[in-house]
């Protein structure tokens, strides 16, 4: 059960172009800070997320209609110019959302597969 003293602010990409960019150049994510994706209708899980021109190490948790988490990955900058050599997270289940934080985020928090990810606010996120 997660252990979580406040919530995370979100940055949410819901079209297809924000998605595509993510958290691509960014040299900083702050605390507490992340990017929640959004898709309607669901995607498969064989569809998941690279981390070309990606520069920071991110956690992802993939999340089903009603926030459940499906599954956790931590995933690595990848160093190849060419995106189809880096490698892709996938959840191995269809997912609705994936919400992204800082590399060990979720560890720390305590937040594991089966907690819920719920709004607490317009642009926040609470693990309950």
């Amino acid at each position: 059960m997660a252990d979580l003293d406040q919530p995370v602010r979100v940055e949410v990409a819901a079209t297809p172009a924000s998605r595509q960019r993510g958290l691509m150049q960014r040299e900083f994510l702050a605390p507490y800070t992340g990017m929640l994706f959004r898709f309607d209708p669901p995607v498969s899980g064989a569809q998941g997320f690279y981390m070309y021109r990606t520069l920071i190490p991110l956690d992802i948790a993939f999340l089903d209609t009603d926030g459940r988490i499906l599954a956790l990955r931590t995933m690595t900058p990848c160093e190849s110019r060419d995106p189809r050599r880096c490698r892709v997270y996938r959840p191995g289940t269809d997912y609705a959302a994936a919400l992204e934080v800082n590399a060990g985020f979720f560890r720390r928090h305590q937040v594991a597969t089966g907690d819920r990810i719920r709004p607490a606010q317009e642009g926040r996120c609470t693990p309950k």
